[in-house]
This record gives C-alpha cells, structure tokens and sequence, in this order.
C-alpha cells in the first residue's frame, strides 16, 4: 500500500510540474494585455507605434502582459513566447518581446541577437529600472508601457540617456505632464527616421486626454522567425 501511494504521489508530482504555461496566440497584435491593465487608447497608441517601428526599420517589438508566470520562470517563458511568436526577421533577428507579469511584479525585456549589440543586458535593465519600474510602483501601467517602448526604441537607435526618471516625484498635474512628454518624445522621434509618427500620436494623445478615441487597429503580420538567446534584462519592481 505505501509503494503505491508513493508511486502515485510520484506521478502526480510529474504532471503537476511537468505542464508549462501556454503561449497565447499574438491574434496579429502587437500589444497583448491578458492582465486588461492598459487602457484602449494606449493599445492603440503602441499597436501603431510598433508597427510603425516595424514598417521603417523592420524591427519588430511586441508586448505581452498577463496576470500570473503561474511559477513558471520568467526567462524560460520568454524565450519561448519570442519563439513562438517567431518575433524578429529570419535573416536578421531583430526582434523583442517585452514581458510583464503582473502578479509577480516581475518584467523582461527580451533582445533577438541581431539587437544584442545596441539593446544591451544593461541598456535593458536600465530600462526596466529606470523608465517602466517607477510607474509600475505608482500603479501606471500605461504609461509605464509607453515610457519602456520609447525607451526600446532610442536604445536601439543609439539615443536613449537615462533621465532617472524614478527619482524625480510627481505632481498633482503629472497626467498632463506625463501626455505633453510623450507627446514631445514621439515628435523628436518622428523627425529622427519616424516618418508621420509623431503627428499621428501627438494628436492620438491629445484625443484621449480629452476624453476621444484612439487610432489603430488591424492585424500584424508577424511572418518572421528570429532567433533568440537569452539576451536582455529581467527585473521586478
């Protein structure tokens, strides 16, 4: 009796642990949110600066948010939701996945290799620290979310500087502060190889704050199959 208790403890403990959190399907979006933190217009205000991203430099960044690793390892996961997503050019690999658990209050940043050089290990976790943490903490997911993109997307042109932003407090207008920023970085980065970017978002932004509707929508074609191998930043805040 008690080898087959064991024997049926044994078995149970390898189907508990042996079965791993499901990847879901991207559905051709950029920005997949299970956790339902971010807001509509956000959505749409990243799904079009990713795919604009994408269309002026083949770069291709997704985000995928969700409520709980449920103990998986955040690494693992990571790397495999970049895998199956088949995120990044075959020929170049430039592709990343920005991880967020919720639950876990743990995030990543996950770097094909063709970005390895210019999205550095520690280029991300400063990223990670310094852009997406201090809003995380403060329970602003998106402009977390916004801040992190940004960030991602001047770190692998070169031009991101780290403004410490996490240290500076916020005031009782930080939401209008906050959308006149954006508003600015996406100009600049319009004018630097953005194409229209900028002027589509400013305007997205200004909408929203005003209580209108956001742009967006339609499916991405992901159809790419970059490789992965580990390079990037995990952090929590």
């Amino acid at each position: 009796m008690r080898t087959i208790l064991i024997s049926i403890l044994f078995f149970s403990s390898i189907l508990v642990f042996g079965q791993e959190k499901a990847v879901p399907s991207h559905g051709g979006f950029w920005v997949h949110d299970e956790a339902n933190v971010l807001s509509a217009e956000t959505k749409a205000q990243l799904e079009y600066v990713l795919r604009a991203e994408r269309d002026s430099t083949t770069n291709q960044i997704a985000i995928l948010i969700v409520p709980s690793l449920d103990g998986a390892s955040l690494e693992d996961y990571s790397l495999r939701v970049a895998e199956e997503w088949k995120l990044g050019k075959k020929d170049t690999d430039n592709g990343v996945l920005m991880l967020i658990s919720i639950g876990d209050k743990q995030m990543r940043i996950e770097v094909g290799h063709g970005l390895e050089g210019v999205l550095t290990d520690a280029l991300s976790s400063r990223i990670n620290r310094n852009e997406i943490a201090p809003r995380f903490r403060m329970g602003d997911y998106d402009n977390g979310v916004k801040a992190g993109v940004v960030a991602v997307i001047k770190a692998i042109k070169g031009e991101y500087k780290n403004t410490e932003v996490g240290r500076r407090k916020r005031s009782k207008g930080s939401s209008w502060v906050s959308i006149l920023v954006m508003i600015v970085i996406f100009i600049l980065i319009s004018r630097r190889g953005g194409g229209g970017m900028g002027g589509f978002i400013a305007g997205s932004m200004l909408g929203s704050a005003l209580g209108g509707r956001s742009g967006g929508g339609g499916g991405a074609d992901f159809g790419g199959g970059g490789s992965f191998g580990g390079g990037g930043s995990s952090d929590s805040w």
